[in-house]
């Protein structure tokens, strides 16, 4: 977190995963119609109550989820059943 001793960083590789790559899609998305900045991300990650316990990107996905959340763009239930979807989808018949 900003700031605070990290320990020692993980430098290995890994390959994205699909869900990943659409965290990042959807972070890229939401900057560019001006419904989230930086900054604002980087508060709301800054203040999840299991920041440590989360990778990298599971903290973009929960903190985007609380920022839209707070700005009233959608309900929390609103994204379950939108990520309910997709998680059909994927998962097909």
């Amino acid at each position: 977190m900003g700031g605070s001793p990290g320990g020692p960083i993980d430098k290995d590789q890994h390959e994205v995963e699909d869900w990943e790559r659409l965290a990042d899609a959807i972070n890229s998305a939401l900057g560019g119609r001006g419904l989230q900045t930086t900054d604002e991300l980087r508060r709301s990650i800054e203040s999840l109550e299991d920041y440590r316990n989360l990778s990298y990107y599971e903290r973009w996905a929960a903190a985007t989820e609380k920022l839209l959340i707070e700005k009233g763009v959608l309900s929390g239930d609103e994204i379950d059943e939108r990520a309910a979807e997709i998680r059909r989808r994927w998962e097909g018949p």
